[in-house]
């Protein structure tokens, strides 16, 4: 009796573990069926960029870098917005942030 109590536990084990592994594997975002857009990301980095020859090229939509930090706007920011949207690009931003650490604020170690 002790022997098949202590089989069905670790069949019960198993399958709760497999349960909860499939779980995990599933899409956070389910795809989409929308269509899909060729992008690029874009910075300071990149210095001036050519929007007509991006847009030639089979590019819509155009990330760019907004900010980073607590006080720094990129610099190309506004002739990228400009530029991007005068030749008909989709646009969309982003903030830069780099981490400093690894403890919440507020917490003591």
């Amino acid at each position: 009796m002790i022997k098949k109590r202590k089989f069905i536990i670790i069949i019960f084990m198993m399958v709760t573990f497999l349960f909860f592994v499939n779980i995990n594997m599933t899409y956070a975002l389910t795809p989409s069926s929308e269509p899909r857009y060729q992008g690029i990301d874009v910075s300071n980095w990149q210095g001036y960029i050519d929007y007509a020859q991006v847009r030639a090229s089979g590019i819509e939509v155009v990330y760019m870098k907004s900010s980073q930090g607590s006080h720094i706007k990129d610099a190309y920011f506004d002739i990228n917005y400009e530029n991007a949207k005068a030749n008909g690009l989709k646009v969309g931003f982003y903030h830069f942030l780099t981490a400093t650490s690894t403890r919440r604020s507020g917490t003591r170690s």
